[in-house]
């Protein structure tokens, strides 16, 4: 808790940074190094300069647009300095946009080749023969984590990985258990999950040594569908695959949709925000944002799809 008040507390002075290449140029306001480099990808050509331009308060951050005419301006906001963003022109973007299947349906009718891609994830599983096994002991938690998850976040992300502690949701979580995937009967790829009420929860996955080989076999799409198998078992309405960026051009919400993922529509009980300004003068913005659809918050904090 003192953690989040921190964080909020800070995003009320802000680190300010300014990309440019040699047609576009990009403001980013924020703390977050992952974030700052994820939205410099999407936004930017790989040939761009930074200079960082000191500090300012939140409410400075929508006058960069006329002070320093970039083409985009992107802030990090918290639920204290949400009302003031939701005021200015432009957009306010959930950090993640949470996804679930809905799994209160028939097999053959999830897996359709018209609702969703688990056609082909089935064609895979049985080419390379994988099976799963549900684990409950500590053994294996303590393996997952250091031959599984660690080596496919490090490896997926390198230094922009978000190295999590699972222990804390090993202890925390109600009912945790491990889903391990194996092809030919050798372990390749596994996840935590949990389940609460009629939700069962997708929460962290991984490969074997983070080797890409198994996720061209199958191995992640055989996590996604024997979580629905097993949700179904436990008679859950809903597998929740969790979050994504908000843009939908980005690759993991592209396949979390080919799944039948939808989203979670109220986002209010989120604290972290982005805010998405854009020069009305600048082409490139225009031009942009008609080419990359994304998910925005209404001012109930209900997602809204741009353009509609």
């Amino acid at each position: 808790m003192a953690n989040v008040w921190i964080k909020n507390l800070a995003r009320l002075y802000l680190p300010v940074y300014q990309y440019e290449s040699d047609t576009r140029k990009i403001i980013y306001a924020g703390y977050s190094s992952i974030k700052k480099n994820y939205y410099v990808r999407l936004l930017l050509d790989r040939n761009n300069h930074s200079t960082f331009l000191g500090r300012r308060w939140y409410w400075e951050i929508p006058r960069l647009i006329k002070s320093h005419n970039p083409d985009l301006v992107i802030s990090e906001i918290s639920r204290m300095t949400l009302k003031h963003f939701q005021k200015c022109t432009g957009y306010i973007l959930p950090e993640w946009v949470i996804m679930r299947i809905n799994i209160d349906r028939p097999m053959n009718e999830i897996c359709k080749g018209s609702v969703s891609d688990f056609s082909d994830v089935k064609r895979l599983i049985r080419k390379y023969n994988l099976t799963y096994e549900i684990l409950t002991d500590l053994e294996s938690f303590n393996y997952f984590n250091e031959n599984i998850y660690l080596p496919y976040i490090i490896k997926r992300h390198g230094e922009e990985a978000l190295i999590e502690d699972l222990k804390i949701f090993w202890k925390s979580s109600p009912s945790p258990f491990m889903m391990a995937i194996k092809e030919n009967g050798i372990l390749v790829a596994g996840a935590l999950v949990r389940k609460s009420g009629d939700l069962i929860f997708l929460m962290r996955l991984g490969l074997l040594d983070g080797n890409q080989v198994y996720m061209h076999h199958g191995a992640i799409g055989a996590l996604y569908y024997f979580c629905i198998v097993e949700g179904k078992k436990m008679g859950c309405r809903y597998l929740d695959v969790g979050g994504a960026r908000p843009f939908l051009t980005d690759g993991l919400i592209k396949y979390k949709m080919g799944l039948g993922a939808e989203f979670l529509s109220d986002h209010s009980a989120w604290k972290e925000y982005l805010w998405l300004g854009l020069n009305d003068n600048s082409s490139y913005a225009k031009e942009f944002i008609s080419s990359n659809p994304f998910i925005y918050l209404n001012r109930e904090l209900r997602l809204v799809k741009y353009p509609t």
